[in-house]
């Protein structure tokens, strides 16, 4: 099977698609979805990208890599799931229900945290926090343990609609939906910094953080921000529909291996 360590995963409407990062070449991997998909997130031990399905109300997956014809598997019912994470410790999947709370996916269904419009939710899997945003009356960056515990605001917020943490410098980043802004913070919310500006404005959905490179969607366009202090960007592709959920995969895994002691300690 060809090598697939340079292949970055995006969502519109109701199609996921891959780009060849080396090529450029672009292929459907599925379509006719019936709705939007706004996050994808990938399971490498199993081998599944996971994906909510907005406005069908239910949780899916699909088999990836695959030599056969890539088909969606309805996991879970959800009430307007719109953001997952994939925790690579437990296996388990977190999503956000956006006027409910957070469920997981275990071994059953399981609703652990309510809250006000919750949107994007990522992972730091180091320290076990799940960081999520509010969407409602407060809009906020909040985080909690994975159990829902120790519930608590780290940064007033705007529209957030997407959230990344770097693995190497564990570091928070997020994107200001009605600003088209990304900004990164420490993991408790200080020391903000002003990233870049995509200068689109309510158009921006999804980011993906790996290795100190940020993948975010920007109207009909993904980029690519590498941090650092004067943060640059180029234009990986620009699609016909807009974009609204990014995944880089990895074919060596996402994460770099995890000691007991590190997560227990």
């Amino acid at each position: 099977m060809e090598c697939l360590q340079n292949k970055l995963i995006y969502s519109t409407k109701d199609t996921i698609k891959e780009i060849d990062l080396r090529s450029g070449n672009v292929s459907v991997l599925l379509q006719n979805l019936k709705s939007n998909i706004y996050s994808l997130d990938c399971d490498y031990k199993n081998g599944y990208i996971y994906f909510p399905k907005h406005d069908l109300n239910v949780r899916s997956r699909f088999r990836y890599p695959s030599d056969k014809p890539y088909k969606e598997e309805d996991m879970t019912t959800a009430a307007q799931p719109i953001s997952l994470v994939v925790d690579p410790v437990s296996e388990n999947v977190y999503w956000t229900e956006l006027y409910t709370g957070w469920n997981l996916n275990g071994i059953n269904k399981a609703c652990i945290l309510q809250d006000d419009n919750v949107y994007a939710i990522t992972l730091d899997y180091r320290n076990r926090w799940l960081y999520y945003s509010t969407f409602g009356t407060t809009r906020q960056i909040k985080r909690a343990r994975l159990n829902g515990s120790e519930k608590h605001p780290i940064l007033e917020s705007v529209e957030i609609t997407g959230l990344g943490i770097d693995t190497n410098g564990w570091r928070l980043y997020y994107m200001i939906h009605h600003k088209g802004e990304l900004k990164s913070s420490s993991l408790n919310g200080t020391n903000i910094i002003d990233v870049f500006s995509t200068n689109k404005t309510r158009r921006n959905i999804g980011i993906y953080v790996y290795d100190s490179n940020i993948y975010c969607t920007n109207d009909l366009q993904l980029l690519k921000v590498a941090s650092s202090q004067a943060a640059t960007s180029y234009v990986i592709h620009e699609d016909t529909a807009q974009t609204l959920g990014v995944l880089l995969y990895d074919e060596m895994g996402r994460y770099k291996p995890i000691l007991i002691e590190e997560i227990l300690f």
